[in-house]
């Protein structure tokens, strides 16, 4: 995924976000070229988006993200979703996607997750939302996080 792909989705990332929260993502007042580097790359929360498949992969990680769960993009985007909880908490995780399903948004998410190591930690203040593109179509879930160690 090359610099102007990722760019692109956290365009629709950024609408999305508005769309649900009437509200621009936490981001400093800068010019957009400069914004969307600063979510792939300095942003101190993880976003991540997953597609809209029958089994989801992720599609897009930004740098936090892969810090927190300790994956490269690449690895992140060869990844099924359901990788990112720990067996125990698949259910738990179904629900809140449901959620995102029926309300298009789930605010104040809190879970439990897994890292490449196995490690356990926690999501704090999580936003779960739809990604839609310009026609309005569904075409992704995305998550803004913020881990809080175990």
């Amino acid at each position: 995924m090359n610099e102007e792909e990722r760019y692109r989705l956290l365009r629709l990332v950024e609408h999305s976000h508005e769309h649900w929260t009437s509200k621009k993502l936490p981001a400093p007042y800068i010019k957009e070229e400069e914004r969307l580097h600063w979510l792939d790359e300095q942003a101190p929360y993880g976003l991540l988006v997953q597609n809209t498949g029958a089994e989801p992969f992720f599609i897009y990680a930004n740098k936090q993200a892969q810090l927190i769960f300790g994956y490269s993009l690449e690895e992140f985007l060869s990844m099924p979703s359901r990788r990112s909880a720990p067996p125990q908490k698949q259910k738990a995780r179904r629900r809140m996607l449901e959620s995102v399903d029926i309300n298009g948004i789930h605010e104040g998410y809190h879970g439990i997750r897994v890292d490449k190591q196995g490690t356990l930690f926690e999501i704090k203040d999580g936003l779960i939302w739809k990604l839609i593109n310009e026609s309005g179509e569904t075409i992704g879930i995305v998550a803004m996080i913020w881990k809080n160690d175990l």
